[in-house]
Protein backbone atom coordinates (compact mmCIF):
# COMPACT_ATOMS: atom_id res chain seq x y z
CA UNK A 1 0.00 0.00 0.00
CA UNK A 2 2.38 2.63 -1.43
CA UNK A 3 2.13 5.60 -3.24
CA UNK A 4 4.38 7.97 -4.37
CA UNK A 5 2.89 11.63 -3.76
CA UNK A 6 5.68 13.70 -4.53
CA UNK A 7 4.76 15.37 -7.86
CA UNK A 8 1.70 16.26 -6.02
CA UNK A 9 3.07 18.24 -2.81
CA UNK A 10 3.98 21.44 -4.82
CA UNK A 11 -0.38 21.60 -5.31
CA UNK A 12 -0.74 20.53 -1.55
CA UNK A 13 1.38 23.60 -0.58
CA UNK A 14 -1.30 25.84 -2.42
CA UNK A 15 -4.75 23.68 -1.24
CA UNK A 16 -4.84 23.39 2.24
CA UNK A 17 -6.33 25.85 4.33
CA UNK A 18 -5.22 28.03 7.56
CA UNK A 19 -6.37 25.85 9.91
CA UNK A 20 -3.84 24.59 12.40
CA UNK A 21 -6.59 22.87 14.55
CA UNK A 22 -5.63 19.26 15.67
CA UNK A 23 -7.41 16.28 17.21
CA UNK A 24 -5.89 12.65 17.96
CA UNK A 25 -8.27 10.69 15.63
CA UNK A 26 -9.97 12.84 13.23
CA UNK A 27 -10.30 16.57 12.11
CA UNK A 28 -13.99 16.94 11.05
CA UNK A 29 -15.95 20.32 10.80
CA UNK A 30 -19.10 20.75 12.62
CA UNK A 31 -21.63 22.05 10.39
CA UNK A 32 -23.73 24.84 11.62
CA UNK A 33 -27.75 25.44 10.26
CA UNK A 34 -29.44 28.88 10.66
CA UNK A 35 -30.52 29.53 14.44
CA UNK A 36 -29.01 25.99 15.27
CA UNK A 37 -26.39 24.29 17.24
CA UNK A 38 -23.33 23.21 15.47
CA UNK A 39 -24.44 19.43 13.87
CA UNK A 40 -21.97 16.79 15.57
CA UNK A 41 -22.08 13.68 13.53
CA UNK A 42 -18.88 12.20 14.03
CA UNK A 43 -18.33 8.74 14.99
CA UNK A 44 -15.42 6.93 17.04
CA UNK A 45 -15.28 3.24 17.48
CA UNK A 46 -13.75 1.92 20.59
CA UNK A 47 -14.58 -1.83 19.78
CA UNK A 48 -13.29 -2.77 23.56
CA UNK A 49 -17.07 -0.95 24.58
CA UNK A 50 -18.73 -1.55 21.77
CA UNK A 51 -21.98 -3.88 21.90
CA UNK A 52 -24.68 -5.40 19.83
CA UNK A 53 -28.31 -4.35 20.25
CA UNK A 54 -29.75 -7.55 19.63
CA UNK A 55 -29.53 -11.81 18.21
CA UNK A 56 -29.90 -10.03 14.74
CA UNK A 57 -26.07 -9.06 14.60
CA UNK A 58 -24.48 -12.29 15.48
CA UNK A 59 -27.04 -14.17 12.89
CA UNK A 60 -26.18 -11.52 10.43
CA UNK A 61 -22.43 -12.42 10.22
CA UNK A 62 -23.07 -16.26 10.68
CA UNK A 63 -24.98 -15.57 7.54
CA UNK A 64 -21.75 -13.60 6.01
CA UNK A 65 -19.25 -16.00 6.93
CA UNK A 66 -17.46 -13.32 8.80
CA UNK A 67 -17.14 -15.18 12.18
CA UNK A 68 -16.54 -18.61 13.47
CA UNK A 69 -19.26 -19.47 15.62
CA UNK A 70 -17.77 -22.53 17.43
CA UNK A 71 -14.82 -19.66 18.59
CA UNK A 72 -14.25 -20.01 22.48
CA UNK A 73 -11.83 -17.26 22.65
CA UNK A 74 -12.30 -13.22 21.74
CA UNK A 75 -8.28 -13.47 21.78
CA UNK A 76 -7.76 -14.44 18.03
CA UNK A 77 -8.78 -12.00 15.89
CA UNK A 78 -7.39 -14.50 12.67
CA UNK A 79 -10.21 -16.58 14.05
CA UNK A 80 -12.93 -14.16 15.33
CA UNK A 81 -16.14 -14.82 17.32
CA UNK A 82 -19.06 -13.50 15.99
CA UNK A 83 -17.91 -10.56 18.90
CA UNK A 84 -19.09 -6.82 19.78
CA UNK A 85 -15.57 -7.11 19.99
CA UNK A 86 -14.61 -7.40 16.40
CA UNK A 87 -17.75 -6.09 14.28
CA UNK A 88 -19.74 -2.94 14.87
CA UNK A 89 -23.27 -2.50 12.66
CA UNK A 90 -25.03 0.93 11.54
CA UNK A 91 -28.21 0.96 9.76
CA UNK A 92 -28.59 1.74 6.02
CA UNK A 93 -31.19 4.03 6.40
CA UNK A 94 -34.30 4.88 8.59
CA UNK A 95 -36.83 2.56 6.93
CA UNK A 96 -34.75 -0.40 6.42
CA UNK A 97 -34.92 -3.29 8.83
CA UNK A 98 -31.34 -3.89 9.79
CA UNK A 99 -31.28 -7.65 8.73
CA UNK A 100 -32.45 -6.08 5.10
CA UNK A 101 -29.20 -3.27 5.32
CA UNK A 102 -26.51 -2.17 6.94
CA UNK A 103 -23.42 -0.82 7.20
CA UNK A 104 -20.63 -2.68 9.19
CA UNK A 105 -17.35 -1.77 10.60
CA UNK A 106 -14.72 -4.50 11.06
CA UNK A 107 -11.75 -3.86 13.44
CA UNK A 108 -8.48 -3.86 11.97
CA UNK A 109 -6.32 -7.45 11.87
CA UNK A 110 -9.69 -9.22 11.55
CA UNK A 111 -9.02 -12.54 8.96
CA UNK A 112 -5.59 -11.06 9.05
CA UNK A 113 -6.70 -8.05 7.20
CA UNK A 114 -4.77 -5.17 8.67
CA UNK A 115 -7.33 -2.39 8.51
CA UNK A 116 -10.42 -1.52 9.26
CA UNK A 117 -12.91 -2.23 6.99
CA UNK A 118 -16.35 -0.93 6.13
CA UNK A 119 -19.16 -3.13 3.77
CA UNK A 120 -22.23 -1.91 3.21
CA UNK A 121 -25.11 -4.64 2.40
CA UNK A 122 -28.56 -4.58 1.03
CA UNK A 123 -30.67 -8.13 0.85
CA UNK A 124 -32.27 -8.82 -2.49
CA UNK A 125 -34.84 -11.65 -2.21
CA UNK A 126 -32.89 -14.29 0.18
CA UNK A 127 -29.42 -13.19 -0.13
CA UNK A 128 -27.42 -10.41 1.17
CA UNK A 129 -25.83 -8.47 -1.45
CA UNK A 130 -22.53 -6.46 -1.12
CA UNK A 131 -22.99 -2.80 -2.42
CA UNK A 132 -19.24 -1.27 -1.24
CA UNK A 133 -16.25 -1.99 0.22
CA UNK A 134 -13.68 0.34 1.56
CA UNK A 135 -10.31 -0.67 3.50
CA UNK A 136 -11.17 2.56 5.81
CA UNK A 137 -12.52 3.59 8.74
CA UNK A 138 -16.47 5.36 9.12
CA UNK A 139 -15.57 9.00 11.00
CA UNK A 140 -18.97 10.74 10.05
CA UNK A 141 -22.54 10.03 8.88
CA UNK A 142 -24.75 13.48 7.41
CA UNK A 143 -28.02 13.27 6.86
CA UNK A 144 -29.15 13.46 3.37
CA UNK A 145 -32.56 14.15 1.54
CA UNK A 146 -32.05 10.45 -0.04
CA UNK A 147 -32.79 9.33 2.90
CA UNK A 148 -29.19 7.36 3.01
CA UNK A 149 -26.44 9.53 4.94
CA UNK A 150 -23.33 10.82 3.10
CA UNK A 151 -20.29 8.86 4.59
CA UNK A 152 -17.08 10.31 5.98
CA UNK A 153 -14.43 7.62 5.29
CA UNK A 154 -10.72 7.86 6.43
CA UNK A 155 -8.03 6.36 4.61
CA UNK A 156 -4.54 5.70 5.48
CA UNK A 157 -1.74 5.61 2.68
CA UNK A 158 2.02 4.53 3.68
CA UNK A 159 4.08 7.13 1.89
CA UNK A 160 8.11 6.17 2.10
CA UNK A 161 6.69 4.66 5.54
CA UNK A 162 5.13 7.76 6.61
CA UNK A 163 1.06 7.17 7.39
CA UNK A 164 -0.80 10.06 5.06
CA UNK A 165 -4.63 10.35 6.12
CA UNK A 166 -7.60 11.33 3.58
CA UNK A 167 -11.38 12.18 4.95
CA UNK A 168 -13.07 11.08 1.91
CA UNK A 169 -16.90 12.02 1.05
CA UNK A 170 -19.04 9.40 -0.40
CA UNK A 171 -22.80 9.91 -1.68
CA UNK A 172 -25.83 7.46 -1.93
CA UNK A 173 -26.86 7.40 -5.52
CA UNK A 174 -28.04 4.36 -8.03
CA UNK A 175 -28.08 2.31 -5.23
CA UNK A 176 -24.63 2.51 -3.49
CA UNK A 177 -22.17 4.86 -2.34
CA UNK A 178 -20.13 7.22 -4.81
CA UNK A 179 -17.14 8.96 -4.18
CA UNK A 180 -17.35 12.40 -4.35
CA UNK A 181 -14.50 13.97 -3.33
CA UNK A 182 -11.47 14.96 0.03
CA UNK A 183 -12.18 17.67 2.91
CA UNK A 184 -9.18 16.94 4.73
CA UNK A 185 -5.52 15.62 4.35
CA UNK A 186 -3.52 14.67 7.48
CA UNK A 187 0.34 14.66 7.36
CA UNK A 188 0.94 14.77 10.64
CA UNK A 189 -1.01 18.43 11.37
CA UNK A 190 -4.54 17.53 9.67
CA UNK A 191 -5.86 20.09 7.09
CA UNK A 192 -8.82 20.90 5.25
CA UNK A 193 -9.16 21.58 1.12
CA UNK A 194 -9.69 24.73 0.44
CA UNK A 195 -13.16 24.98 -1.78
CA UNK A 196 -11.05 26.39 -4.94
CA UNK A 197 -9.38 22.99 -4.95
CA UNK A 198 -11.39 20.07 -3.60
CA UNK A 199 -12.62 18.96 -7.04
CA UNK A 200 -9.14 18.98 -8.48
CA UNK A 201 -7.58 17.38 -5.34
CA UNK A 202 -10.19 14.80 -4.92
CA UNK A 203 -9.33 13.52 -8.56
CA UNK A 204 -5.92 12.97 -7.64
CA UNK A 205 -6.61 11.38 -4.33
CA UNK A 206 -9.34 9.03 -5.72
CA UNK A 207 -6.60 7.89 -8.12
CA UNK A 208 -4.90 7.07 -4.73
CA UNK A 209 -7.24 5.43 -3.27
CA UNK A 210 -7.97 3.28 -6.73
CA UNK A 211 -4.34 2.14 -7.37
CA UNK A 212 -4.01 1.17 -3.60
CA UNK A 213 -7.21 -0.77 -3.85
CA UNK A 214 -9.15 1.02 -0.92
CA UNK A 215 -12.66 0.87 -3.03
CA UNK A 216 -13.83 -2.49 -3.65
Amino acid sequence: MRFKLVYLLPLFLLVFSCDDDTEDEITIERRHTADKEPVDNTISTDFLSNKFTSKVETELLKELHLCDPKATSDDDPEHPTCSPKYFRFFKLNKQTPLKDGFKLLIKAGVNGFPLRRLLIFEREGEALVKLNGFNGNLIEERESASGYNDLMIRFPDNINNNITYYNCLFRWKDGKYNYVNCEVIDEDVPRKVKAEFIDSMGVEIKKILDRNDMIF
